[in-house]
């Protein structure tokens, strides 16, 4: 009899056990949204990837196209994060997310929404756009930055440009990208020409070219608005202290959330996590070639770069 009620206590025992572990695997679940554009669904594949093999979770991954039913979406519990939101295309942040927009410790912006979406944490991707040269031109002429072009001038000239330099400028009109104004602006002796063999390049970040070419940007003066400024005419106004004498302003990209989820004590490495992520512009640009240019599966692309890069990837766990 004292056999026997042992053996139920170790059964009972046992069950509870296999019960809680059960219900352990169980909270530790989670749905993301994965992004409609192979740059975000690399960064996406990397946060999950660290999320499952690192820290024990189950992630269901769903393609969800980026814009406001996705943060409603997630507002709603129905998705638990997204990845790689960026700023200047997010339709929704500043109406759905409270609080700063931190990267390396400062703050980027500050929202004041609602509070029904929770901000993450930075991905470490950062939007940005520059002019381009090689790396080993502006080595060999000695280029630091876009002040030192035009003593280079010369270099960069072609037949077309005559004695100016030539800049392959911003391949879209609709951007309003101000190539030529900006380098008059700037007392840059160089014409904004179409896409020729590439030269000096406007470019922007991340792009998979970098994971092709060893380019440097010009460092074009800070991101600087005016507050006149208008499409049509106010160059005067502005002068060549803002917008567009600068640079193009950064996207400090994000990961999003619901807030109930990752507010629950079985989230809290997942969160964690987040708070650290820094994924890097070049290290996306490199897998963007093997995806896109060479049409490898991103799963495996995405799985050798983990094997080759321990040291980057195990600061971001808690």
């Amino acid at each position: 009899m004292k056999i026997s009620k042992k053996i139920s206590a170790l059964i009972v025992s046992f069950i509870l056990v296999i019960s809680s572990l059960g219900t352990a695997n169980a909270a530790k679940r989670l749905t993301a949204a994965v992004a409609d554009w192979t740059g975000g669904e690399i960064t996406c594949q990397v946060a999950v990837t660290m999320l499952e093999e690192e820290l024990g979770y189950k992630v269901k991954r769903i393609v969800f196209p980026s814009g406001t039913g996705l943060w409603e979406a997630i507002a709603a519990g129905e998705i638990d994060f997204a990845c790689e939101s960026w700023p200047s295309y997010a339709e929704a942040d500043t109406v759905m997310m409270k609080g700063p927009l931190v990267y390396d410790g400062k703050t980027m912006f500050n929202y004041e929404g609602d509070g029904s979406i929770k901000l993450l944490g930075t991905t470490g991707i950062i939007g940005m756009s520059d002019y381009y040269i090689p790396r080993y031109a502006a080595e060999s002429l000695g280029i630091k930055s876009w002040k030192d072009l035009n003593k280079h001038k010369a270099k960069f000239a072609t037949i077309e440009s005559g004695s100016k330099g030539r800049l392959i400028g911003c391949p879209v009109a609709g951007w309003n990208c101000h190539d030529q104004k900006r380098l008059d602006l700037l007392k840059i002796d160089f014409v904004a020409d179409e896409r020729k063999e590439p030269f000096l390049l406007y470019l922007w970040e991340p792009h998979w070219f970098f994971g092709a070419y060893d380019m440097v940007g010009v460092n074009l003066p800070a991101n600087k608005t005016c507050e006149t400024f208008t499409e049509a005419n106010n160059w005067k106004d502005c002068g060549d202290k803002a917008w567009p004498a600068t640079g193009w302003a950064k996207d400090y990209t994000f990961n999003y959330g619901n807030p109930a989820t990752f507010a629950k004590p079985e989230h809290a490495d997942a969160a964690k996590f987040f708070t650290k992520m820094k994924f890097e512009n070049v290290d996306q640009a490199v897998m963007l070639v093997e995806v896109k240019q060479k049409n490898r599966d991103l799963k495996e692309v995405v799985k050798e770069w983990k094997d080759a890069n321990p040291g980057k990837w195990k600061s971001w766990l808690p």
